[in-house]
């Protein structure tokens, strides 16, 4: 395994447009689910199904879950320290509401990990995701790794969107991305701490030296499992603390990308669930 992909966020990257992307790339949705199967996780179903965003085909995924007389389709999966019900408005800001729901922290699932009958490298990878989340939000909260209670992170659809990345990309063969500038999204998110500015701190703190960009487009399009997988995959060798690029330098770099991605003889496009001025796609492609 030692094969690169490129990743255009021209309209951010949460897990679930990672997945979908993967798939749309050329990983069998049956080989995922099977693969799925060593975690022992119930009380969900997957949703697969080829959609357009804005003229843009692609990939819609998410993880639809049950339990404690509700559903809950997974729209975007936002990592905010909260739950599982969510419900989403769009009308100027983009505003997250959630409630009640199980909490695992840090060790419950990196144990669930672990015992797993999964690959050496898959196990490393989404260890390593988790590791990078649970020390951003410790550091956002000061408080330990092993004190961080992942309210939604602990929650099934995270831990597929994390190992379930991995698992697509042993698939394929790949080791690591080269992401585009990361199209941030502002507005507002409401999590059970309150409101808070978008990029969340965690999410701006797994961001460190990762060029960035806003435009006037309302939502939260980097969420916090998105930032995680750019953190624990990018092949850019982003350094916190390094100098940001001007403006300029990440306008020319991202019309860079969109050009090789739109002439990329094979890529895979994940449909993000919100409707926005711009297709809400992520886009993995073949340099």
């Amino acid at each position: 395994m030692s094969k690169l992909l490129h990743g255009l966020c021209a309209s951010g990257i949460s897990g679930n447009m990672m997945i979908g992307a993967l798939l749309n790339y050329g990983v069998p949705f049956d080989y995922f689910k099977k693969s799925l199967a060593p975690l022992n996780l119930s009380g969900f179903s997957l949703i697969h199904e080829q959609r357009e965003k804005l003229g843009v085909a692609g990939t819609y995924f998410d993880v639809k879950l049950k339990g404690k007389g509700h559903t809950h389709t997974h729209s975007h999966d936002g990592v905010h320290f909260h739950t599982h019900t969510h419900e989403h408005t769009h009308d100027g800001n983009h505003f997250h509401s959630h409630a009640h729901g199980e909490r695992r922290n840090y060790p419950d699932i990196k144990a669930l990990i672990e015992e797993a009958p999964l690959s050496d490298w898959v196990k490393e990878k989404a260890l390593a995701a988790f590791l990078n989340l649970g020390m951003a939000e410790a550091k956002v909260h000061n408080t330990t790794l092993e004190e961080v209670h992942f309210h939604e992170v602990g929650a099934i659809d995270c831990i597929i969107d994390i190992v379930g990345t991995m698992i697509c990309l042993e698939y394929l063969g790949v080791t690591g991305i080269v992401f585009s500038p990361l199209h941030l999204g502002q507005g507002k998110v409401k999590c059970e701490h309150g409101l808070m500015d978008i990029p969340t701190p965690a999410t701006a703190n797994l961001l460190e030296g990762v060029p960035t960009y806003v435009t006037p487009v309302q939502g939260e399009l980097v969420t916090p499992t998105g930032a995680t997988l750019v953190k624990t995959l990018n092949a850019n060798g982003f350094q916190p603390g390094a100098a940001a690029p001007t403006k300029e330098e990440i306008q020319m770099a991202l019309l860079s990308v969109m050009d090789k991605a739109e002439k990329a003889p094979k890529k895979g496009v994940g449909l993000g669930s919100m409707d926005l001025p711009i297709p809400n796609v992520f886009t993995l492609f073949e340099a």
